[in-house]
């Protein structure tokens, strides 16, 4: 069995149509789970801050839990209200994102005000966030265990699929050893099947494709082996 695992090298990456704010409404003794949308690779480190001041990971309660990219208010009380920002950081930067707390009690129907200067504020449905990690699809779950060889001749057409599914859709980028493959080199943008046209030999090499939402992150790789063309 062979296996390759590829770490993404640039800075970490909101999932897309991420607002500036996302904001969460909801009722006192309400459960809130925050998480945090980033494309999540093994690199990853995050912190979380209520109101810019650091939440220690390690110190959790009975209500309060955090676990890396999820923060979780088992019932919420109006001192929960606030901003809450995950700030995920690599080698190679960082990126945050912010969450407006509004929790409604019996005396008022908001206890947090939004500043009218506040801009591209978006409120999310707190069940937005019960998904689910990319899985391959059945025919394709040997992908997850080991590499697959493919042996093709010059001049031929290659397809390399990686079919999956998750909650919300996955996004996917294909790499060739280890690099991000770009439009401009394969025609391709973000398609769970890579088709190569007219094989050379500069082809051959090792086909990673990365499948990712903000639920976790899997990976399979083809060994592509282009031989050269022979006469019959």
């Amino acid at each position: 069995m062979i296996l390759f695992i590829y770490i993404f090298l640039g800075p970490p990456v909101l999932l897309k149509q991420t607002p500036n704010i996302i904001t969460f409404e909801v009722n006192e003794n309400e459960p809130i789970e925050l998480r945090c949308p980033v494309a999540i690779t093994p690199d990853l480190s995050v912190q979380w801050s209520k109101n810019n001041e650091d939440l220690d990971p390690v110190w959790t309660t009975s209500n309060l839990l955090i676990r890396r990219f999820v923060l979780k208010i088992h019932q919420a009380h109006v001192s929960d209200a606030g901003l809450y920002k995950c700030n995920v950081v690599n080698g190679f930067g960082n990126v945050q994102a912010q969450f407006q707390v509004i929790i409604k009690s019996n005396e008022t129907s908001s206890n947090s005000i939004i500043s009218n200067e506040q801009q591209n504020i978006m409120v999310w449905d707190v069940n937005s966030f019960n998904g689910e990690a990319p899985k391959f699809l059945a025919r394709d779950e040997r992908s997850q265990i080991e590499s697959t060889k493919v042996i093709q001749p010059e001049g031929t057409t290659v397809q390399l699929k990686c079919l999956a599914s998750g909650k919300p859709s996955p996004e996917i980028r294909w790499k060739k050893n280890g690099k991000i493959l770009s439009e401009d080199e394969y025609g391709i943008t973000q398609s769970q099947i890579l088709n190569i046209k007219d094989l050379r030999q500069s082809d051959t090499g090792n086909y990673t494709c990365e499948i990712f939402n903000s639920f976790g992150t899997i990976n399979a790789t083809y060994i592509l082996i282009v031989t050269g063309f022979t006469n019959p």
